[in-house]
């Protein structure tokens, strides 16, 4: 005991990173407008940013680092694990390298999101090429992780080598993980390169559920006239699989150039491409967050709301 003081909850401590690992599709309305509807030019953004780290900081004593590591690792106590995530925040990037290699060795599920949360609350846009060194990595726990964190913070020096590992899944053919593709697919859009969004398409249709937030992170920072152009051309599919995941797409990533092609789907007799077409307009032309459920009634009525407004 420390004079009485009582370690906050892991679940404390880790809201605030595991929010930014897992995006909420919760934004607050005022950043889900400017989101839609001032996106800076990449090249110019890159020119406000920080220069890229070229090599990872030392940390100052590694034995220490080596202990909260495998203290943050155990499944037995929040409240070592809380004091373990705590530490390696306060050792800063330093403490990346090590965790990293211990993402591609451990078992836990449960653990692997506390050190995915912790790198999380450690690194940001100056670290990206010395992530994506980790795109070749033989766990493809890091590999995902590498291809999904370097996804969030769009870095147009990266296109060859992302460009690179995209070819290198598509030469392995079927033995590529779904999950590295989807994860690559992620990458290559942040580079404004179209071939990302057949996996993330794929991904939409079977995964949503599990994958949803994390989609929506990632897109809601990639919204351009390229993109928009790519999720329009889905649109136009027959299919209804691949018109619903285009419309939740549309609202994840798109811009409000999009909604005369959205504003049909409205009309639609499908109760589910509706609400999807409802979603799109209330995050491109309220910047409200998206709604996983409507009541089929409820959802008729919106839908007369919006093709009023629009």
């Amino acid at each position: 005991m420390r004079h009485g003081h009582r370690t906050p909850s892991i679940a404390l401590v880790l809201g605030a990173a595991l929010a930014s690992v897992h995006a909420s599709a919760g934004l607050a309305t005022a950043e889900l407008r400017a989101a839609c509807t001032e996106q800076e030019p990449q090249d110019e953004l890159e020119d406000k940013l920080p220069p890229k780290l070229k090599a990872w900081p030392k940390p100052k004593s590694q034995a220490e680092l080596k202990d909260r590591i495998a203290r943050l690792r155990q499944d037995r106590s929040e409240e070592v694990a809380a004091e373990a995530h705590a530490a390696l925040i306060s050792m800063g990037p330093s403490a990346a390298p090590l965790l990293i290699r211990s993402l591609g060795k451990e078992k836990s599920k449960d653990a692997r999101e506390r050190i995915r949360s912790a790198l999380a609350s450690i690194l940001d846009q100056q670290h990206s090429r010395l992530i994506a060194e980790f795109f070749n990595d033989k766990s493809i726990d890091v590999r995902v992780w590498a291809l999904i964190t370097v996804s969030r913070t769009p870095d147009p020096g990266l296109q060859k080598t992302v460009l690179g590992h995209w070819k290198a899944l598509a030469k392995r053919g079927d033995k590529a993980e779904e999950i590295e593709r989807y994860a690559a697919g992620l990458c290559l859009l942040s580079i404004e390169d179209p071939q990302g969004l057949e996996p993330v398409v794929s991904a939409t249709i079977s995964h949503w559920k599990e994958r949803a937030a994390q989609i929506r992170g990632v897109l809601n920072g990639l919204r351009s006239a390229a993109l928009d152009k790519a999720l329009l051309g889905h649109l136009k599919a027959t299919d209804r699989k691949q018109q619903s995941a285009a419309l939740r797409l549309i609202a994840a990533g798109g811009t409000p150039a999009t909604l005369s092609a959205v504003a049909p789907f409205l009309d639609s007799g499908d109760p589910t491409l509706r609400i999807d077409a409802i979603n799109a307009c209330r995050v491109l032309v309220a910047g409200e967050p998206p709604l996983d459920r409507i009541p089929v009634f409820e959802a008729i009525e919106l839908a007369k709301a919006w093709k009023a407004r629009l």
